[in-house]
């Protein structure tokens, strides 16, 4: 039987990594790209198709060249979280992200799903006690006939 303090560890950290998932998408859509790369571990695989960044400074120059390529308007809604916790270092988790997209202010009319996802997640947890990303791999499901692949400045 499951002790209340093992109880509450648990909840706590499961709790952790569903703010660690809304962090991902608000700080990608609000372009807060210094927030956006400390929520990965510094050894971190954060892969989408072909593309694939190793380590937070990569993770980082991707977000910061996406930034800087002009104006993007995105918003990514999240669902369907399933945490699986292996001990108190190490959960991985699947989710569906849908993204709404535009390469001009808002509002954008159209309302046209741009990607259906699934991101396939390792997380773990850090010797400052804050969970991380440490790999996550998008998988593209759904994709709009407009979309051209993985975002990077080279593709706006």
């Amino acid at each position: 039987m499951e002790t209340a303090s093992a109880r509450i560890e648990r909840i706590e950290n499961r709790l952790a990594i569903v703010d660690l998932n809304s962090d991902f998408c608000h700080f990608l859509d609000y372009g807060k790209v210094e927030e956006l790369a400390t929520i990965f571990t510094e050894d971190c695989i954060y892969s989408h198709g072909s593309r694939v960044s190793r380590g937070r400074e990569q993770v980082r120059a991707l977000f910061a060249a996406r930034a800087a390529a002009g104006v993007r308007t995105s918003r990514h809604l999240q669902t369907s979280l399933k945490i699986t916790l292996h001990n108190p270092q190490k959960a991985t988790g699947t989710s569906v992200c849908l993204t709404f997209a535009g390469n001009q202010p808002s509002p954008i009319s159209p309302a046209t799903p741009f990607l259906v996802a699934d991101f396939i997640d390792e997380y773990l947890h850090s010797s400052d006690g804050i969970w991380r990303i440490h790999r996550r791999h998008i998988e593209r499901i759904f994709t709009a006939d407009d979309n051209r692949g993985p975002v990077t400045a080279a593709t706006r």
